[in-house]
């Protein structure tokens, strides 16, 4: 039989083989080379513990210091906190306090993470720590040190003073910061002055 007349035997079992391959890249694979949408900035879940203890959010707050946590740093406080600054940062600045919440807690700590951004070593530390439990109500007040490494040439990296935290229940069972006292020691910077400073 001349070359031209002769047929190629196709083999039915490869076929069937390459077939059912094309029904599955079309069936899994539609969205193979799409583009993932990007997650918005600051979803990050980070370390976060849920807060069925005060201890728990103790905890929490120290780790979205140290990860820069912004998001996980909002859910440690009450929707409806009281903050009380230190006088001299009261004295200094009165209508930066005048009102101040969760809202105002959450911007100065967002303006912070991005003044601190790529940065390691930031942390809080509590000592001589005085606690009151109680089946609603937790009190902690302690000494701190705050480190954060901020660029901001306004303020020093490192802060400290008194705190006087009341750690509430709320209706969902979970612990929450509700009312906050700052006192500041000697003349060090404090914690008022680094949220003054990052509110502006």
């Amino acid at each position: 039989m001349p070359k031209s007349q002769r047929r190629t035997r196709v083999d039915p079992r490869s076929t069937i083989r390459t077939c059912v391959l094309i029904m599955l890249v079309f069936a899994t694979g539609c969205d193979l080379f799409a583009t993932r949408t990007p997650e918005p900035p600051g979803t990050e879940t980070g370390t976060f513990l849920q807060p069925d203890t005060p201890d728990q959010v103790l905890e929490n707050l120290r780790f979205a210091i140290a990860e820069l946590n912004a998001p996980n740093y909002r859910r440690s406080f009450s929707d409806d906190l009281h903050f009380q600054p230190t006088a001299e940062a009261e004295a200094n600045d009165p209508a930066i306090w005048n009102g101040w919440g969760v809202q105002e807690e959450e911007s100065y700590f967002r303006a912070l993470v991005e003044a601190a951004r790529l940065t390691s070593g930031n942390e809080l530390r509590l000592t001589d720590v005085e606690q009151t439990a109680g089946p609603e109500r937790y009190t902690v007040d302690a000494s701190y040190v705050l480190v954060f490494n901020h660029r901001s040439t306004e303020l020093p990296n490192r802060l400290q003073g008194r705190v006087a935290w009341s750690i509430e229940k709320g209706q969902d069972g979970l612990w929450y910061i509700a009312t906050w006292t700052d006192n500041s020691t000697g003349a060090a910077a404090s914690w008022s002055d680094l949220k003054a400073a990052f509110i502006k």
